[in-house]
């Protein structure tokens, strides 16, 4: 079983399958996170969905971490660069959403396709055709039409503050991470992989959760956290992180990032599902063209590529 989950290499259609899944979940915990950010602290959160993450699957790969010892040895930096870059990204986002609006977080989350497309094109030149690029552009543009509700003086009246600044870099990281996934040895398997890049990541964010316990409040001790905990480190950590490197290996960069747009769409739906949010007009108009520019990055995709 592990040695099928070590070498998953979905064919593009199921990549995409999985790809759209990784975005949903991704959405979930965003919902999640909201709603438990008054009993459990960010950085506190963040560490031990991760670490939860990374425990789970030690005993799986615990042989094949013996086994292909020399080769993480040989890649340990760049393993723990990404994993830092991951995990770092998420907690940034974490701390964020706690000083700035959601409207703001949103319009910022917006733009992660097109900076994946160009971190993409300065590491790896992976280049854009026009037709992708109109793609991003759709989506980007479906984005702002939901997170603006169609009102134009909503984007006007952004305000700036330090909640926009860690949203920026955790979306600059994410980027980087996207495009250089391809980068991590192949031969130490999907799964591997994921937890040396949850345990590395989770372990750089320890001495800042250290602080905030003793500097703003510990992580309550009760059912509740450690639900959270085990449906964030389990579910959407593992599970997500999974999926999601497994669809990117497969289609690239640019193709993947496109479906980050989904994440305020799937937002969206759950708040409307669970918290009694309405659906209006410009939540149509906002996915349809969400939907032209996924559609717009895959198939032009397609067409230069061959595939």
């Amino acid at each position: 079983m592990l040695k099928k989950l070590e070498t998953f290499e979905p064919r593009p259609s199921i990549a995409y399958l999985l790809i759209t899944c990784a975005t949903f979940l991704w959405g979930l915990s965003i919902v999640i996170g909201r709603g438990v950010h008054q009993e459990i602290p960010p950085l506190g959160l963040s560490f031990w969905r991760w670490f939860v993450g990374a425990v789970f699957l030690l005993p799986f790969v615990f042989a094949e971490l013996i086994r292909k010892a020399e080769i993480i040895r040989r890649h340990a930096k760049f393993i723990i660069f990404m994993g830092i870059i991951q995990i770092g990204s998420s907690v940034m986002l974490m701390v964020g959403v706690n000083f700035t609006t959601a409207i703001n977080a949103s319009v910022i989350n917006a733009v992660q396709p097109a900076v994946t497309a160009v971190a993409a094109w300065i590491l790896t030149k992976d280049k854009l055709t026009p037709g992708q690029s109109a793609g991003i552009v759709a989506g980007f543009a479906g984005i702002l039409v939901i997170v603006a509700k169609a009102d134009l003086s909503l984007l006007l009246g952004l305000n700036v503050n330090i909640g926009d600044g860690f949203a920026v870099f955790a979306i600059i990281g994410w980027s980087i991470y996207a495009a250089l996934l391809h980068r991590l040895p192949k031969e130490l398997g999907v799964t591997t992989t994921l937890f040396l890049l949850l345990m590395a990541g989770s372990l750089s964010v320890l001495p800042f959760y250290v602080v905030e316990t003793m500097t703003v409040r510990p992580v309550p001790a009760t059912i509740n956290s450690v639900i959270v905990f085990l449906v964030m480190g389990l579910i959407i950590s593992v599970l997500s992180i999974y999926i999601w490197n497994s669809g990117l290996r497969a289609v690239g960069p640019n193709r993947a990032s496109i479906f980050l747009n989904l994440i305020p769409v799937f937002g969206a739906i759950l708040a409307i599902t669970f918290i009694g949010e309405q659906l209006f007009l410009y939540h149509f108009i906002g996915g349809a063209l969400v939907a032209l520019g996924i559609t717009l990055v895959i198939t032009q995709g397609r067409r230069k590529t061959g595939s």
